[in-house]
């Protein structure tokens, strides 16, 4: 099977029309299998089996959702019915996360719900060794709020994975749980200083001001004036502070997605909105969590009706180029020019535009494991999208971190890769980011064959791991030191 889905994949590539070095992906959604039609809203990924690759879960508003076990083969299979509890909800799902709460080793699932005629109970399923089982009820996370997407990180470094719910509509609150370690959760959302009341799409956690505590951004809107989003700084002692005015990111646009990646390669988060109403708007962090808004100047400004951002080096370059899902013409696809602006080449990419059609979550992955960002887009009411990235070089090095003081995820980590002392370039690990949509937990930098890098890694516990004589073409695994000594 392995060789006939190769021969036609390489089939498809060469009858594709050449549209010059910019054209990098090709349509392969039914070759591989994840055509999923249904009322699409949200994407994650993560290795739900523990093989190495990257699985699949489709979250849809109405209709049954899907779970893709990945064959490593470059083509996926349903396994919704038999992995396990409710993995088939056919609830109305959102922005569902893949975290590992009980720090196992296997990724659990959390379905983000809402509801057509009475909100439903949001569902928290634990992966018993690749089989999912429903624990919502005593780990008490069964949050009925209208939940529109899902967030998890440590935000107090002790070692688990709490977990932070975007609320929609009149009257609701978000919700933040901290993870008590025992299997259970309790609500601490006055106590921390995080019940936004607008009405929030999107959560995500980035550590803005490099101190290694994760802040919170919270993406809100509503027609048709929008609502202020917001920014809360970690205080590291289990509150927060609102900063999104004094930090300058309090945009006040009918906002829907978010994304932090380092697009100016200058060693901090940077951050991009996606806004369904109004201009959307890049932020440039000054490194202390101070950011400037050059969306217009980087050519990046669109106001179409913003929804999925997804950043990632598609062409190996160095710098983090961008998808964006639109529901009004046409998605976008954004390359990084290295000097702070960005060129939409989506013309010579026509599979990625998705023409007439309402994209929903967007996500880079590299799904068959040849060293390159392929792209997974959802779609409402029609298929959704894999389009394979069809580089194919060995201009690439992918860090996967494994925590021991920290959670097992890793998440929060903060990993740096050097040639010759000179910063190549900065990642993040997250669980959500862009519009309803999960990234899998690896980095992926572009670099250069035949050189040689330093990696620093930067657990949440503050240890620090540090590789050198590193090279490209490869998955380098690295594991926390259980010492915090390491630092």
């Amino acid at each position: 099977m392995k060789h006939t889905v190769s021969a036609i994949l390489v089939a498809a590539l060469c009858s594709a029309p050449a549209f010059g070095a910019d054209s990098l992906f090709t349509d392969v959604t039914r070759l591989a299998g994840v055509g999923d039609a249904g009322n699409g809203k949200g994407v994650a990924f993560a290795d739900i089996d523990n093989d190495g690759d990257w699985d699949l879960y489709v979250s849809n508003k109405g209709g049954a959702n899907r779970l893709y076990r990945n064959n490593g083969d470059g083509t996926f299979t349903d396994v919704t019915a038999e992995a396990g509890d409710n993995l088939g909800d056919a609830g109305y799902c959102m922005g569902s996360i893949f975290f590992d709460f009980d720090n196992d080793g296997w990724v659990d699932l959390y379905l983000a719900k809402g509801g057509r005629y009475e909100v439903e109970a949001n569902r928290l399923l634990r992966n018993v060794g690749g089989r999912f089982v429903d624990v919502t009820d005593s780990a008490g996370v069964g949050s009925k709020a209208f939940t529109y997407a899902a967030a998890a990180a440590d935000y107090d470094n002790d070692g688990y994975l709490d977990l932070y719910l975007a609320n929609y509509g009149v009257g609701a609150k978000n919700q933040l749980f901290h993870n008590n370690g025992d299997g259970t959760f309790t609500e601490v959302t006055d106590q921390a200083g995080v019940g936004d009341r607008s009405w929030s799409w999107m959560a995500v956690w980035a550590d803005v001001n490099g101190d290694g505590w994760q802040d919170l951004y919270v993406v809100n809107g509503r027609y048709p004036a929008g609502e202020p989003n917001r920014l809360y700084l970690n205080n590291r002692d289990g509150t927060f502070r609102d900063v999104s005015r004094e930090a300058g990111v309090a945009d006040a646009n009918w906002g829907l997605g978010a994304a932090f990646a380092d697009v100016d390669s200058d060693g901090d988060l940077d951050l991009f909105v996606s806004n369904y109403v109004g201009p959307n708007a890049l932020y440039l962090n000054d490194g202390a969590g101070r950011f400037t808004e050059v969306g217009a100047q980087a050519g990046l400004a669109d106001e179409g009706w913003g929804k999925g951002p997804a950043f990632g080096d598609i062409d190996h370059d160095g710098d983090l180029d961008l998808y964006e899902g639109d529901c009004k013409v046409a998605n976008q696809l954004y390359r990084n020019n290295g000097d702070g602006t960005f060129t939409n080449i989506a013309d010579r990419n026509p599979d990625v535009r998705c023409e007439t059609v309402r994209t929903k979550g967007t996500m880079f992955a590299d799904v068959d494991s040849d060293g390159d960002l392929d792209l997974y887009v959802v779609n409402w009411g029609v298929e959704n999208r894999l389009l394979r990235n069809t580089l194919d070089d060995g201009n690439w090095l992918k860090v996967r971190l494994v925590g021991t003081l920290s959670n097992r995820m890793a998440v929060g980590s903060r990993v740096w890769v050097r040639r010759e002392g000179k910063l190549v370039g900065m990642a993040e690990l997250p669980t959500a980011s862009g519009f309803c949509a999960q990234p899998p937990q690896e980095l992926l930098f572009g670099v250069q064959a035949g050189a040689t890098y330093t990696v620093e890694v930067r657990f949440p516990s503050g240890a620090r791991k540090i590789l050198t004589g590193i090279t490209p073409g490869r998955v380098l695994t690295i594991e926390e030191p259980r010492e915090l000594a390491s630092r």
